[in-house]
């Protein structure tokens, strides 16, 4: 008997192991190959095309809207003025979505290269991308334009064709005289309750400005009680929301379909049932307040009634300060609300906010930040108001800032 197999049957054998050691790369190729794939097409947002196509095109009005939140938010806390939007529904089989092309104008102290930033960074968190940005100019008057489209995977969902604001127009700097830093805190939404929360706030020791809602069960005690120790007071005046009628503004809103007569008794009203109101300023109102005709009536009844207006800026399109400004009547906006957004468990990052606006009053003399009767809000106010003075920032109401 032959003491082992042929040369022949050795060979066969090891060209069926490398046969099986290549087929095994080939796969293991293959597989590298699919996964990467398949992560790019998650990052790029196209993953499930084939899918969208057997069921119909995707919504992403969900992410357009949370987009929308984020550029809104930093376009008030950068100071944009002007501005105006423009939208149009979209679909391309994939997706349905709205687009929305925003204009207006950056302050000239912030740069082009500075803004790009803080939109990048907010669009990424918000889970958008910038596809593509970039700035053109200068014109005649040397000024440059950024133009950015951001939007989610290859999908454009906003476009901000934004221009630099000459170095003479609106500006929001340290008034002449005052050396430190000056922050104005507004609480909202005060009327609806007396709870041991709403007196925490009154029970504060610094100069706060509460903003009371008319026709609520607690309207009139929480002015009269805020006033008796001190504190400012300003009428939280109703008005339209864009998501109205989802959304309720509330008893004696404004809405942009009033006549002249209706907005007048309403204000009338408003103004009325909130006891001590130095000012006024508007909840929710992203509809309303980015109407021309019907702010004009608000500010000259707040006119007449020798009231300031502080413009919540709860939309980038508020018209607020401009025609406050027409009427003669002493304005300012708000820079960021510092309890919001509320996340799907209920919880705010008050502290980490609240920091952004005492860093935003460093740099632009000063600084509006409103917030809401939240215990978390107090709770970090009891904490930071009383380091302010030791950081060399003054706090300040609502009242000496306006101008």
């Amino acid at each position: 008997m032959p003491r082992g197999r042929s040369r022949k049957a050795r060979d066969a054998a090891r060209a069926r192991v490398f046969s099986h050691i290549r087929v095994a790369a080939v796969t293991i190729a293959a597989v590298l190959v699919l996964v990467l794939g398949a992560v790019e097409l998650i990052s790029s947002g196209k993953l499930g095309s084939f899918a969208t196509r057997m069921r119909g095109p995707g919504d992403l009005s969900g992410i357009a809207m949370e987009l929308e939140r984020a550029i809104d938010g930093e376009f008030v806390k950068l100071g944009v003025s002007g501005v105006t939007s423009e939208r149009e529904d979209k679909e391309d089989g994939r997706y349905v979505w709205t687009h929305t092309e925003k204009k207006g104008r950056i302050p000239h102290d912030i740069s082009i290269y500075e803004f790009n930033l803080a939109i990048t960074r907010v669009v990424r968190k918000a889970g958008g991308r910038v596809i593509r940005g970039g700035d053109r100019g200068p014109d005649y008057r040397g000024l440059r334009i950024l133009d950015m489209r951001i939007g989610y995977g290859d999908i454009e969902t906003h476009r901000l064709v934004l221009q630099q604001s000459a170095a003479t127009g609106e500006r929001d700097e340290r008034p002449v005289g005052t050396s430190s830093p000056r922050i104005a805190i507004v609480i909202d939404d005060f009327g609806h309750s007396g709870s041991e929360t709403i007196m925490g706030f009154l029970d504060l020791g610094f100069p706060i400005t509460i903003s009371v809602l008319p026709h609520c069960p607690h309207t009139t005690d929480i002015a009269h009680a805020a006033h008796r120790v001190g504190k400012e007071v300003i009428v939280h005046i109703p008005m339209e929301p864009r998501s109205y009628p989802e959304i309720d503004p509330g008893e004696g809103a404004l809405m942009r379909g009033h006549t002249k007569e209706q907005l007048v008794r309403r204000i009338d009203a408003a103004i009325a049932d909130v006891p001590h109101a130095v000012g006024a300023n508007n909840h929710m109102g992203s509809a309303f307040t980015s109407q021309h005709i019907p702010m004009r009536v608000l500010m000259r009844k707040l006119s007449d009634k020798g009231l300031y207006f502080l413009d919540s800026m709860t939309t980038p399109e508020s018209v607020g300060v401009s025609e406050a400004r027409r009427a003669g009547v002493p304005t300012t906006r708000n820079r960021m609300f510092i309890d919001s957004p509320v996340d799907e468990s209920g919880r705010i990052d008050v502290q980490s906010q609240f920091d952004q606006l005492v860093e935003l009053a460093r740099k632009r003399g000063e600084a509006v930040g409103l917030g809401h009767p939240h215990p978390e809000t107090l709770r970090v106010l009891r904490k930071a108001l009383p380091e302010l003075e030791s950081e060399g920032i003054d706090l300040v109401f609502i009242s000496e800032l306006v101008r």
